[in-house]
Order: structure tokens, then sequence, then C-alpha cells
């Protein structure tokens, strides 16, 4: 019950997205791209006959008039008459005609286009375009054009535009009463008999549109040329508008004009797809009910397999591309479903469960940190839980400095002291001197009573191992005397630490088997750092460092002008030059009684 709770929590807010702006224009050009893949996928036969043709009104039909647009009457009635002899089936006049007569300039022009709109009006369907939506005119011309087209030749030429500006849609007035008109392309399929049916415009059917200039018909008409006439315009819808580069230019979803090339485009081209459409019977009819149902199912579906996050992304994925394909074969049957809903959820689900996994991923690291964090050192745990250290026994070889340190006269101490007491003093000890080889990128290798041995330059590699350490067995040194001022405070003597460094190749590797291992480094590096610091107490010294460690570690001159270089002479290694540390003023550690 939680599970699908939550699952329709995620289809509800998903849908609740879907409504917002940004995703009602994704949605629009989600379905401009389908239209343009059904044009791909399944266009209209090349021997579909056109349905509806273009009469424009172009430039070249201004020009060869000799006159303004204003007085093109004349042009006009002779079109009208030109199109009744070529048989038309219907037209619609897409433009707006003259709304004022000018008879001194030309007498009996206003009356003559009248009659042409009379005698069309009586032969076939027709559709005068009017601006607004009520039968309203203003202007002696206009007036007399309207009251001979009557109330059923008037339409309104008002298209509204979608969120994004482009013409998708036809939608009916909220009442068709004598004092409103329905839009152009409506009001011609009910004149022909069809449904006048709201929708958005199907631009995935019939081939891109040419145009007959309008001058090319008033030729025609003039010459009673009847049968090109007919040729040109017999059993087609007409729609008379202008393809002038600044009348009436509206930007669609695709380019269906073959005599456009990009941005926006005439008027008239919409008019038209929208009447090819309704001829058609083709006007989608947007489902908004039942993309919420779909996002309901996938959230159901992706939700149940939130604890398998591979298997949800493949899920996911899979259903999304269903949804994709589903609305294209949809928007092809006439029904518009959106599927940003379903692809919202999708991502929503996928997201979330790879969030969930990550989280727990991160807890149980944490976890598990908590626990062996006192176990192993930082650097081996982090890289154990990386995935980075394997548990096989592989091995290799790297530069690595090694540090060994040891407590001096700790067997004296102990001897003074119960084991409860030594347990806590080393845990203390331990406290403060392991700060500073973690900061400066140690590997704590064990711990063995009152020593330590730590190597640089593993799991993690370092530029510099051996500096690290030089500054790491400083750090210690610093953090001794720290605690020897607590222990003097305390009443108790101070303690004093050897410590010996040294550099070189060495093999790095689990050590032990399969159920018990430690990931160690051994070589001959190792033994000369340890025999260094078991030196350091017959030189009375607190920090020894080989000399080419030293040299390798490239210290600043403020800090390489504490060290001063002893020969001695070490079993198994012969004649060396050790580089011995003083503490700074202030830092002086006194011998342990």
């Amino acid at each position: 019950m939680k599970h699908c709770l939550q699952a329709l929590a995620i289809a509800l807010a998903c849908h609740a997205l879907s409504l917002s702006a940004p995703a009602i224009k994704a949605e629009q050009a989600c379905t401009d791209l389908a239209f343009r893949w059904l044009r791909v996928l399944a266009p209209a036969p090349a021997t579909d006959p056109q349905t509806v043709a273009i009469v424009g009104l172009d430039e070249a039909s201004i020009h060869a008039s000799g006159k303004p647009l204003a007085l093109m009457l004349d042009e006009f009635a002779d079109l009208l008459d030109g199109l009744g002899s070529g048989q038309a089936r219907a037209v619609g006049i897409d433009l707006v005609f003259p709304q004022q007569s000018y008879e001194l300039l030309q007498p009996g022009a206003s009356r003559r286009l009248a009659l042409a709109i009379a005698r069309l009006h009586s032969q076939m369907p027709l559709a005068l375009g009017v601006a607004g939506m009520q039968t309203a005119v203003a202007g002696d011309a206009a007036s007399l054009y309207a009251a001979v087209a009557g109330d059923d030749g008037l339409a309104s030429l008002q298209v509204p535009l979608d969120s994004d500006g482009r013409l998708r849609r036809i939608a009916a007035p909220p009442a068709m009463t004598a004092a409103g008109l329905a839009p152009l392309s409506l009001h011609l399929a009910r004149q022909l008999g069809l449904p006048p049916r709201p929708g958005i415009v199907d631009y995935s059917i019939g081939k891109p549109y040419t145009y007959v200039p309008l001058h090319r018909v008033t030729a025609l008409a003039r010459a009673n040329a009847s049968a090109e006439l007919q040729r040109l315009f017999a059993g087609k819808v007409v729609l008379v508008g202008a393809v002038l580069p600044d009348v009436d230019r509206q930007y669609l979803p695709l380019n269906l004009a073959q005599w456009e090339y990009g941005g926006s485009s005439a008027g008239v081209v919409f008019q038209a797809q929208a009447v090819r459409s309704l001829l058609a019977r083709r006007m989608i009819t947007p489902l908004p009910w039942l993309a919420a149902a779909a996002a309901l199912a996938a959230s159901l579906l992706c939700w149940s397999l939130r604890r398998q996050p591979i298997l949800l992304t493949a899920t996911a994925a899979a259903v999304a591309l269903m949804a994709g394909v589903a609305s294209i074969v949809l928007l092809a049957q006439g029904w518009q479903v959106a599927p940003l809903s379903v692809w919202l959820v999708a991502a929503i689900c996928t997201t979330a469960a790879w969030w969930r996994a990550f989280r727990h991923h991160r807890n149980e690291q944490q976890r598990v940190k908590s626990i062996f964090a006192g176990y192993v050192s930082p650097a081996i745990l982090d890289t154990i839980l990386s995935g980075a250290l394997s548990n096989g026994p592989q091995s290799q070889r790297a530069p690595l400095a090694f540090l060994f340190a040891d407590i001096r006269g700790f067997t004296a101490f102990c001897a003074e002291r119960t084991p409860e007491q030594v347990i806590a003093f080393l845990n203390r000890y331990y406290a403060a001197v392991t700060v500073p080889l973690h900061q400066h990128g140690g590997t704590i290798d064990k711990f063995s009573g009152d020593g330590v041995m730590v190597f640089f330059g593993a799991p993690l590699p370092s530029a510099n191992p051996c500096r690290d350490a030089l500054r790491a067995a400083i750090g210690m040194l610093d953090a001794l005397a720290q605690l020897n001022r607590e222990l003097a405070a305390e009443g108790m003597a101070p303690v004093r630490v050897g410590i010996g460094i040294a550099h070189g190749d060495a093999v790095l590797g689990n050590v032990g088997s399969a159920q018990r291992h430690d990931y160690t480094a051994t070589g001959a590096a190792t033994t000369l750092a340890a025999h260094i610091q078991q030196h350091s107490k017959e030189v009375a010294q607190d920090l020894l460092v080989e000399r080419g460690s030293f040299e390798q570690a490239g210290l600043a001159p403020q800090l390489a002008t504490r060290f001063s270089f002893i020969p001695v002479t070490l079993k198994k290694h012969g004649h060396l030059e050790l580089a011995a540390y003083s503490s700074p003023a202030g830092l002086v550690m006194p011998e342990h009684a």
C-alpha cells in the first residue's frame, strides 16, 4: 500500500509538472517532432490529389495591377469570377477586402466586387474573412460586402496562438450565435457538410503547398479561359490569402510552403492545412487523461523496481522509448498523448533509485569506517572501501619512505606501573602522535608495544614520500612535547622517543591467508629504518634520517637548518651519514629518568 501511495504521489507530481509553462512548450515541441517523423515514415502517396489550393496575393500581383492594394477592387472581383468559372468546391478568403469605397477614384468598383461576392456565394460555399469574431464591420464597403455575403458567408480570421507563438489549433468560439463567427476553416467545413471539429491541425498529411498567383487567375478570368481555370481549381477548396513578406506572417510547427525558406510562413498556409485536416477528418484530439493514466502506470512499474537501480534504469529507458513511439502511433490515428509526463516519471524514479542506492552505499561505508577506523590507517580503509585494494595475494613494487619510532626507557616505565596504567599511557601517547602521521599521509603498518612502523607513499601515491615522513616525524616530536607539558602538570616524568627514517624500493601487498592478512610493505629500507631508530638511543638523538632520504625530502631552508650530519657505522649497513634533528627552543625534551 505504501508503495502504491508513493507511486501515485510521483505520478501526480509529474502530471503537475507537465502542466507548467516550460513543460507545455516541451510537449508542443514533442508533437511537432512527431509530425516530422510521420511525414518521413508515412508520407502522403505521390498520387494523392491535392484537395486544397492556395491563391496568393504576392508582390508580382500588386505590381501587375498597377494599383495600391486598397484600390485592387476590380482584381478581387475578377478573381472571384475566375474561381466561379473554375468550379471550385468552396472558397475561403483569408484576407480582409478594403474597408472603404473609393467611388471618386474607381466609380462602381465596390458594387462590382459586391456583385462578384454574391455570384460566387450563389454557386458554392463561401467564407468571407472578417478580422474580428463579430459580424459588425467598419467602413461602408465592408458593410456592403458583409450584407451581400450574409451571416452564413462570414468567418473569423482570428486564430489562437500557442504559448510558444505558433499556430497549431483551431478553437471554436463559446457560442456560434448570429452575433458570433466561426473560424474560417470550421465555417468552410460546416458549409461543406462536414463536422466542424476543433482541435490540433494535423501537420503530417498532404504534400507541401504551392500557390497560384492572384494576377494569373485574374488574367485567365478576363480571357474567359474556363478550361485552364477548371484544371487549376475544379473540385478543390480554394484559400485566398496574402503571401507577401510583411503581411500576415505566422510561425508554424513545420514549413509546408515550398516558396518559404524557414522562419515565418504566410498565414493562409495554416488555414489551408486546417481545411485539409477537416476534409480528411484528421483533426487531432488531445487526450490528457490518457497521458495521466500512462504516467501512473509507469510510476507503479518503475517504483516497484526502486531497490534494483540497474534493472530500473533499463526498464525506465524502455518505458520512455515505448511512450515516445506510442505517442507517434496515436498521433497518426488522430489522438495526441504527450509522453512528457511518462518521461518525467522515468527520470524521477531512476534518479530517486540511484540516489537511494548511493545513500545506502555511503551510509554502509560510514558504518564500516566507524567500526574499522581504529584498526587500520585511514588511507588503507579508504582504499579498501573504494575497491582499489584487492583481497588477493597480488603485490607491487613502489618507492616508499619508512619511519620507525620507539619510546625510550619503556621497560623501566612499565616496571613502575600497573598494566592498566601502561595501556592508558600508550593510548594517550598514540592518540597524540598518530595525528601528524595521518596528516602527512602515513600508513601505520603496525603497533608493537611502544613501537610503531609507518610507511609513506602507499596505498595513496605521494609526490615526495621522504618529505612526508620527515614532516610527520617533526610533527610527532611537537605532539610529544605538548604531551610532556601535560604530564609535567600532572606530576609525571616526561618521555622521549627515538625515530629512524630511510627510503627505498619496497614490495607492497597482503601478507597472510585469505581468512586473515595484513597490508604491509617490506624491503631493505625497512630494515635500515629500524636499525637507524635503534641507533638513535646510542647517540642520544630523537630523530635520525638517512642522508639520501633527507636530501630527497628537499625541506625548506628554515627547517633544513635544524638538521646536522653525523657519521655512523651500522651493523649490516656499514658506514652511513645520518641527519640528526635538533628541536627548536621550547620543545627540548629531557631524558627520561
